[in-house]
């Protein structure tokens, strides 16, 4: 585009630039206007044939304040509304300095944009699935054209969906209005929940203990993004245990001394300790934890063969709480029981029952 000059003030402005985008902080706009003073406008401001600015509204109140008599403009020949704002949310999100909250609504609008041209429909519940048709691979486009990953372009989705809904959430952060609405979403499936009925001879346990405090994804785990229960719930699960019952559960650091109570109480005895060694650190207060407890625990007489067992496991880390396919057929192996219950599962495994809202 050829560069012409025009003098500010008689640049008209775009309005949906208002809506779009919130103003440059003070310390900044200021650290702005004192470059443009010391170097000129390196970057030319982008308006349309009808002298409306699209791109460059803070670069011309600045030149206005300095009384510069022109600034650089480039014409940009765009034919309708959508092209324009697509243009204008492009520009910006490769050039300004935005936070993650403030990138969501504008990446999203992006992706929208682009549905409706590819003839999509950016309204639907199925606006996900809609974006990655086969015809259309809308998030493909914005991750490659916005230079972000496609995880990160459905939750900015999901995150402006979610403020829209509640406007009270605008500010918070995205990763926690993601975590409160999943927890939400799995506390109604819970509801739904029936427990297992039955008695079982074999029994793997991993409950969702209560954290430490408030989640802090750069040092250590208190509440994660999933619900959670108060040591009192988790001792009042009435387990549908035979009279001759092995029992794995899984512990955490932070409550070992509840978790052998929590065994009495339930009327097993503590036998064993196993310890998964994971491959890769993970997060942690005092020490970045990279293992994990499994105590085993026995009610009556069961069948339990762990001659060539050792105590330590060591297994690549999974996806959160979930827990290597070893673990479960050396778990088989010890104590080889038709009647299996993995309670709060991650997934459903061949010859075990499952219970559990995230069991896929």
């Amino acid at each position: 585009m050829e560069i012409i000059y025009f003098k500010p003030s008689e640049l008209n402005t775009y309005e949906k630039n208002k809506q779009l985008f919130d103003d440059l902080p003070k310390t900044e706009y200021e650290a702005l206007k004192t470059d443009i003073q010391t170097n000129g406008i390196k970057n030319p401001l982008i308006i349309l044939p009808n002298k409306t600015i699209i791109c460059g509204h803070q670069r011309q109140r600045a030149a206005i304040e300095l009384h510069m008599e022109t600034v650089p403009c480039r014409i940009a020949r765009l034919n309708t509304d959508d092209e324009i704002e697509e243009f204008v949310i492009t520009e910006n999100l490769l050039r300004r300095h935005l936070t993650t909250e403030q990138r969501a609504p504008l990446e999203t609008r992006w992706i929208e944009l682009r549905m409706k041209k590819r003839g999509g429909d950016h309204t639907s519940a199925d606006f996900k699935q809609n974006a990655q048709n086969e015809h259309f691979d809308v998030y493909g486009e914005a991750a490659k054209e916005l230079g972000k990953s496609r995880a990160t372009l459905v939750r900015s989705v999901q995150y402006t969906r979610l403020v829209k809904e509640h406007p009270e959430l605008k500010g918070e952060k995205v990763t926690k209005v993601l975590r409160q609405a999943k927890k939400a979403k799995q506390l109604e499936t819970i509801k739904t929940l029936t427990p297992p009925t039955g008695e079982y001879n074999l029994i793997v346990i991993d409950p969702p203990w209560p954290g430490t405090g408030a989640y802090d994804p750069d040092g250590f785990r208190g509440a994660g993004d999933y619900p959670t229960m108060t040591l009192e719930e988790i001792q009042a699960i009435k387990l549908p245990a035979a009279q001759d019952c092995v029992l794995w559960l899984w512990g955490i650091d932070y409550h070992l001394k509840e978790t052998l109570a929590i065994l009495e109480a339930w009327g097993f005895e503590r036998k064993s300790t196993l310890v998964w060694v994971k491959d890769k650190m993970g997060i942690g207060h005092w020490l970045r934890n990279q293992h994990e407890y499994c105590f085993l625990a026995t009610k009556g007489k069961p069948i339990f063969h762990g001659e060539d067992i050792p105590s330590i496991l060591r297994a690549p880390r999974r996806e959160h709480s979930e827990k290597p396919d070893d673990f479960y057929a050396l778990a088989e192996k010890a104590s080889p029981y038709p009647k299996k219950l993995d309670y709060f599962a991650r997934k459903k495994r061949p010859g075990w029952e499952t219970y559990g809202d995230e069991v896929k």
